[in-house]
């Protein structure tokens, strides 16, 4: 199948752009092929360099906490901004923590919850516990592209109750997401028989990333199956990536699938290949120089807040980061059945004011806690 296209639209537009809305939208028959180019081998030994670095980053645990919550708000906010270009910061962390919009904003709301589903289950399937192997799956991609769809189950109290509760119930909320098309199997068959595509947690996403935009051409957020495939194999470990059209590389990375390369639509992925690399190197570099920053301002912290943090404190930071703001009797409720005495919960949330970590308004009662800086305050 290819895109139609209107004839009289063809005298002003260039070759190029006439084959690129007339391009197929379906992946080219099997087998597919490749060349392991000198250009190629060097990009993927820098990318391997390059992750390292980024792993090893030494950045205290709140700041790279707070960095990877950064970067979740910004890729929401890239995706909702394809269709509600008015959408802001504010209101991506107000849905964020169940507050509501106003009505004529609810829409923006909506998209925000969506793109919001993806990334929770992102960060649940890319780094879920007791499971030999979280690379992506055709069964997960598939529910992945659904969610972002939006589903029925959204509205706003099941929000809020998925909000404040359990995160990355993806594949719970899209229960027909096992229905998987026989092109999307294919592709991921391919993928995992290949002898060196089905080791490189890089070319895998290349791969899954090329074949699903193809397919699912309006997908805008598909970049969901690029972060997972990257944090899995420990090229983002950490979830700092920020694959948003935000700089020239991030485009560049974010555009190679769609680029009109003739030899890819006949299933030769040489030239795509290299394309990737090169760009997710040059993101990967990118992103080293601003840690490197963040680096050198921690250096002037106090210790207190650079100071990695016991389990009790990490817990109590991933609940009011997950619920935006809340009190006491809410973080103990949030950190679940085995939650310690809300009087220790209490002097513990004080300490980790007192330290800089968390900030407070009101008295100790009715006081609300929130990430410091994050308070509105700023």
């Amino acid at each position: 199948m290819t895109r139609l296209r209107d004839r009289r639209l063809s005298s002003t537009l260039s070759e190029e752009e006439v084959r690129l809305l007339t391009r197929p939208t379906e992946l080219p028959p099997q087998p597919w092929r490749y060349t392991v180019t000198p250009n190629l081998v060097d990009s993927l030994v820098r990318i391997a360099d390059a992750a390292g670095q980024m792993t090893a980053a030494p950045l205290s645990y709140y700041r790279r906490k707070e960095l990877e919550a950064r970067a979740k708000l910004m890729r929401i906010i890239w995706v909702v901004g394809g269709s509600f270009r008015s959408v802001k910061l504010e209101e991506v962390e107000a849905v964020l923590g169940g507050a509501r919009l106003v009505e004529k904003r609810e829409p923006i709301a909506e998209a925000i919850r969506r793109a919001a589903i993806v990334e929770d289950a992102l960060a649940h399937y890319s780094t879920a516990r007791g499971s030999s192997d979280n690379r992506l799956t055709p069964e997960l991609a598939m529910a992945y592209e659904r969610a972002s769809q939006g589903t029925s189950s959204l509205r706003e109290a099941r929000w809020l109750a998925y909000s404040m509760r359990e995160r990355g119930k993806l594949l719970d909320l899209n229960k027909d997401a096992s229905k998987v098309p026989p092109s999307v199997k294919a592709m991921f068959d391919w993928t995992n028989q290949d002898p060196l595509v089905s080791k490189s947690a890089v070319l895998r996403a290349a791969t899954f990333y090329w074949g699903l935009k193809l397919l699912y051409p309006a997908w805008r957020s598909v970049s969901v199956v690029l972060h997972h495939e990257l944090r899995v194999g420990r090229v983002d470990a950490n979830g700092l990536l920020m694959l948003t059209e935000a700089t020239v590389a991030q485009h560049e990375l974010l555009d190679t699938a769609r680029i009109d390369l003739l030899e890819t639509d006949e299933g030769d992925l040489t030239k795509y290949f290299e394309l990737f690399t090169s760009a997710l190197l040059r993101v990967l570099w990118e992103r080293l120089e601003a840690l490197g920053r963040v680096r050198d301002n921690e250096e002037h912290l106090p210790w207190k807040v650079v100071a990695p943090p016991d389990a009790l404190d990490a817990d109590l930071y991933e609940v009011v980061e997950r619920l935006g703001q809340a009190g006491s009797a809410a973080i103990v409720a949030g950190l679940g059945k085995n939650a310690p005495p809300l009087r220790t919960v209490q002097r513990r949330l004080q300490k980790l004011v007192s330290d800089g970590v968390l900030a407070k308004r009101g008295a100790r009662k009715n006081a609300v806690y929130t990430l410091a800086g994050r308070d509105g305050s700023g």
